[in-house]
């Protein structure tokens, strides 16, 4: 199995550990979480199979029929064929929905220089509960307080699906900077890397990210991955960190609707 193979086994095994109902549809497998509605990551559809058949138009039908019909607002298809995805791009921009791609980005190389780590810790969710909501209110779409109660739960949702470990900096004892690491045995992910804003460009993700990789190596795993952005900015300071372009992850998403 190649690194690729590995990288979308793990994700997609995460999904349905994490999903509250799953529902099986032609091009795929729509997941759904009856308690955090808003939560996008827990309601949206795989487009998986029969993708040579696979246009725009029927896949925004089929999240239609299937988010719209458990009373979800928003709208979301994720596609983790690079190839497939790129053709899908146009049709759904022209729907008039958003389009976001995240690199699978594998730690391969040495960091281009390295923090003094004894500056970073491993914090327990307890800890982290209130940063989380004040990361996720800088946000886009951390405005409403019914939306970052939902992500700060959908953590718990995570937790209780794989082993989660969290790994933090601290700036006068306060938590500034952390990410999760989550872990199978063999392949670790490091995901939802924050910096509150006012203590960025200071290097703390950087110590953060590097402490989890190497929390995830000691931990056993022979591969260790992130998924950045290809449009912001995060992506180039991964690349610094060791970090290599593996594939891409699709998400094509028409955000909530009164």
């Amino acid at each position: 199995m190649t690194e690729l193979e590995r990288i979308v086994d793990f994700v997609r095994a995460l999904r349905s550990r994490a999903a509250g109902r799953e529902e099986p549809f032609p091009f795929g497998v729509a997941h759904f979480h009856h308690d955090l509605p808003r939560v996008r990551s827990r309601n949206y559809l795989v487009a998986e199979k029969n993708l040579e058949a696979a246009t725009a138009e029927l896949l925004a039908a089929e999240a239609d029929r299937l988010l719209g019909g458990a009373g979800v607002s928003h709208r979301k298809v994720e596609v983790d064929d690079g190839e497939v995805g790129a053709r899908l791009e146009p049709g759904f921009r022209k729907l008039g929905w958003e389009v976001h791609c995240d690199l699978l980005m594998v730690a391969r190389r040495e960091p281009d220089r390295m923090p003094d780590l004894s500056e970073t810790e491993e914090v327990a969710a307890d800890d982290l509960e209130q940063v989380w909501a004040e990361g996720i209110r800088t946000e886009p779409f951390g405005n409403e307080d019914e939306v970052v109660e939902q992500l700060v739960a959908n953590k718990r949702i995570v937790m209780a699906a794989i082993e989660t470990r969290f790994f933090a900096a601290r700036l006068d004892g306060a938590i500034t900077s952390y990410c999760d690491l989550y872990s199978d045995g063999r392949t670790g992910q490091i995901e939802e890397v924050m910096t509150l804003e006012p203590y960025r460009n200071r290097g703390l993700a950087r110590a953060a990210v590097l402490r989890a990789l190497a929390e995830s190596r000691t931990a056993g795993n022979d591969l260790t991955f992130l998924m950045a952005d290809r449009d912001e900015w995060p992506r180039k300071l991964y690349d610094k960190l060791g970090f290599d372009e593996m594939g891409v992850v699709y998400e094509f998403i028409r955000p909530i609707t009164k």
